[in-house]
């Protein structure tokens, strides 16, 4: 495809990250480059860019990577449609992520790592390290405890004025949990529930504090309550994401965006330790 400067954009069409597109990184010169010690960029000339045109280059992968986990996830689409409208589609920043949603709970979360990795900024894209230390690859154990850690952290923050995190964490709260999060549940569920305490049906933070009580007191239970709420941790988890199949990942954007996830329960999260 003839690129703004005249070239001829490398890589497959549909495949290739905007700045591509653009002609503004020539992805073949700048692999040579960094292989050779040189400067790392077609557009740049001089020393010290090494490492400039290696995390261009790597951007660009991601965004091919970013491209292949939607067509693997959604059984062979693509996530800027037809074949001879993905470049425009690229260029104007026109992704079609929504199929995932079908997906329930991992489908939200593989949406917001895609688009991530298919941000039309290159500087914005997570790197590989990134992309393997997001919730989509995280275990049924590793989810819990966030949300765990998360309602514990919530727990302690200044309700009056509200705390900006708590803030964030109740806006958007109808379509995250609709405006009762108890008519999702089972009446033995609840019934159990209110045994002990009284709790906002319309509030997130409380329905992830009635879920971190009924994990914590899990033994507790009555038996017929634990066979239908599932075992620990990966049934227990299903439980609720499957009825609230945006809660993770709205928990997960609240603590990424803000300071929250540079907080030593929340390091282990975000950074991968050496």
């Amino acid at each position: 495809m003839p690129t703004a400067y005249g070239g001829a954009a490398a890589g497959t069409a549909g495949w290739r990250a905007p700045e591509i597109l653009r002609g503004e990184v020539n992805v073949d010169m700048a692999a040579l480059d960094v292989s050779n010690g040189g400067i790392g960029s077609s557009s740049s000339s001089g020393s010290g860019n090494a490492t400039s045109g290696t995390r261009l280059t790597r951007s660009v992968d991601v965004f091919a990577l970013g491209c292949l986990f939607f067509y693997v996830l959604s059984g062979g689409d693509h996530a800027f449609g037809d074949r001879f409208e993905r470049d425009v589609n690229i260029l104007r920043d026109e992704k079609r992520l929504g199929w995932l949603e079908r997906l329930g709970e991992e489908g939200f979360e593989a949406i917001g790592l895609i688009e991530k990795m298919l941000s039309p900024d290159p500087r914005k894209r997570p790197d590989t390290t990134k992309c393997l230390m997001h919730p989509f690859f995280w275990t049924p154990s590793r989810r819990l405890a966030f949300l765990q850690d998360a309602s514990d952290r919530f727990e302690i923050m200044e309700r009056d004025p509200r705390e900006p995190g708590l803030v964030a964490l109740e806006t958007g709260a109808v379509e995250i949990i609709g405006n009762d999060w108890q008519r999702r549940l089972d009446k033995m569920f609840i019934d159990n529930l209110g045994k002990f305490r009284k709790y906002d049906v319309t509030s997130v933070q409380d329905l992830l504090r009635a879920l971190r009580n009924k994990k914590n007191h899990y033994q507790d239970l009555p038996d017929n309550v634990k066979r239908h709420l599932g075992p620990l941790p990966e049934g227990f988890l299903s439980y609720f994401t499957r009825r609230f199949p945006k809660l993770f990942s709205h928990v997960y954007s609240v603590v990424e965006g803000s300071s929250l996830q540079v907080e030593p329960m929340f390091r282990p999260y975000f950074v991968l330790e050496e």
